[in-house]
């Protein structure tokens, strides 16, 4: 069919349904990533042609940068966390306050510090490695379930346990850490779930 043949057509006639359903669904995808130069002529097509509402169009607009806006924090969350970590292991100080909120509360078996300069203190005194094993993370939380190896000032491992590691991260910095000994708490106190599992 060439391309005079094709204008005498009526839509239904060219495409399928399930064509036409696809094609729609990919204009409306692009039209989210056009410049506003191109967006008019998209939406020309889209509400003249496959018979999209403004309306429509504005919510699924909305719902998309919703949704890039929550995917950004869950990644902001996901890295920062992960650096946290990392810069803990190896007692990095300075990496460490890099991701740290000037008032960061940490809560752990013996209390609670606020403030990131305590941290010296508390990572000498903890002398914990921590392997994460799995993530759950919502927004600005986030679960890690690791497993936690502490040494004695010799270096020497003195114990290991599975610990459930919160953090609440705000800017790419942690304002809150905890760490509990069982999932049930560490939900309860992050508002979290299985649901939640970063895979």
């Amino acid at each position: 069919m060439n391309y005079t043949e094709l204008r005498t057509k009526l839509f239904g006639e060219v495409f399928s349904e399930i064509d036409y359903s696809s094609l729609r669904e990919f204009l409306i995808q692009s039209y989210l990533f056009l410049d506003e130069s191109n967006k008019l002529e998209a939406r020309r097509l889209l509400v003249n042609i496959f018979g999209l509402s403004d309306e429509e169009l504005n919510e699924r607009s909305t719902a998309f940068i919703h949704h890039n806006s929550n995917k950004a924090t869950l990644l902001n969350t996901l890295k920062t966390a992960e650096n946290w970590v990392e810069n803990s292991n190896k007692k990095d100080i300075p990496g460490l306050l890099d991701f740290s909120h000037s008032d960061i509360e940490i809560m752990g078996p013996k209390g609670s510090i606020s403030g990131s300069h305590h941290l010296t203190d508390w990572i000498e005194r903890a002398n914990l490695r921590l392997d994460t094993i799995r993530r759950f993370a919502k927004g600005h939380h986030i679960v890690l379930e690791q497993q936690g190896t502490w040494y004695d000032e010799n270096g020497q491992e003195k114990g290991h346990n599975i610990v459930f590691t919160f953090m609440r991260v705000i800017d790419g910095k942690v304002v809150f850490l905890a760490r509990y000994d069982n999932k049930v708490e560490a939900f309860q106190v992050s508002e979290l779930d299985e649901g939640n599992l970063i895979e």
